[in-house]
């Protein structure tokens, strides 16, 4: 449904997006939960479908939803902060 929008995402982390953490996400990919950088890269790098998009009070937040490195399926709530230096917030992080 949101093709165009998917391939934005890949596009961006090919071209090495830095990734911040909100608080609330940061918090969801504690130890226990054993939620890496580099599953939350590698489910962004993948894109396999955005299910949603909504607005907010700073611009659109996508969902994003794919595997990370063991196979789990992510949820991962991401906003775009800045397009030219490609900064992408990462807001939720749920396990399907």
């Amino acid at each position: 449904m949101y093709e165009d929008e998917a391939e934005t995402i890949r596009t961006m982390m090919r071209a090495r997006a830095r990734i911040i953490y909100s608080k609330h996400a940061d918090r969801e990919r504690m130890p226990e939960r054993e939620i890496t950088d580099r599953d939350v890269r590698t489910v962004l790098e993948t894109c396999l479908e955005i299910t949603q998009i909504r607005e907010n009070d700073q611009g659109p937040v996508w969902s994003v939803e794919g595997h990370d490195l063991d196979g789990r399926r992510l949820r991962i709530c991401v906003a775009v902060k800045a397009r030219r230096n490609i900064v992408i917030v990462v807001t939720t992080i749920e396990l399907k």
